[in-house]
């Protein structure tokens, strides 16, 4: 879809969307959003998924036009940046999903179920009670990534993102939380 050049009402109402002016951003919506819907369905190939993405990206407009600097670049641009990147976001996480989907499905079939019964039913709860005690017993910043990875499967860069911190620190809490989980669990070793 060429372009011509960058329109001065586009920037005109991209300014008056920073100021807050909902009839603004209501005429920048007609204007751009045919363009930035057909980029994001390009990169999604769904109709549902494109239209909650540009929802969220016209959210995301709402939200950053007061950052928006007419020096930068086009409000054109601007917003295709947003929606692009918007899209991509979107398309990762579904193949992390799916990806995990997989993974489970294939750990699955590889694993027999075994159902504890009697004695060993109870040492396994009770196994998992001292578990969840030594986890609660860390300080929150190392217990808080150890759960997203451990129990809830997030990656260390997915902690990361979720809990805007370093890589780095991610890392170091998460290594710092299971060396302190070693003592109160040695006992779960020996009786395996």
């Amino acid at each position: 879809m060429p372009r011509s050049e960058p329109s001065l009402e586009e920037t005109d109402l991209l300014l008056r969307v920073a100021q807050r002016d909902a009839d603004a951003f209501a005429l920048l919506y007609d204007r751009l959003s045919p363009v930035l819907y057909s980029l994001v369905f390009r990169i999604l190939r769904s109709k549902v998924e494109a239209e909650d993405v540009l929802q969220e990206a016209f959210w995301q407009i709402w939200e950053r036009a007061p950052s928006y600097r007419v020096d930068l670049g086009s409000p054109f641009c601007w917003t295709v940046t947003l929606a692009r990147n918007k899209a991509i976001d979107r398309l990762r996480g579904n193949l992390r999903h799916r990806d995990r989907i997989a993974e489970a499905q294939a750990t699955a079939e590889d694993t027999p179920i075994e159902e504890p019964v009697g004695s060993s039913q109870l040492a396994a709860q009770e196994r998992g009670d001292v578990v969840r005690r030594a986890v609660r017993a860390l300080p929150l910043n190392q217990r808080r990534p150890i759960e997203l990875a451990f129990f809830d499967g997030l990656t260390q860069q997915e902690i990361s993102e979720a809990l805007k911190l370093p890589l780095g620190t991610v890392k170091a809490r998460i290594r710092r939380g299971l060396l302190k989980l070693q003592s109160p669990l040695n006992p779960l070793r020996d009786h395996g």
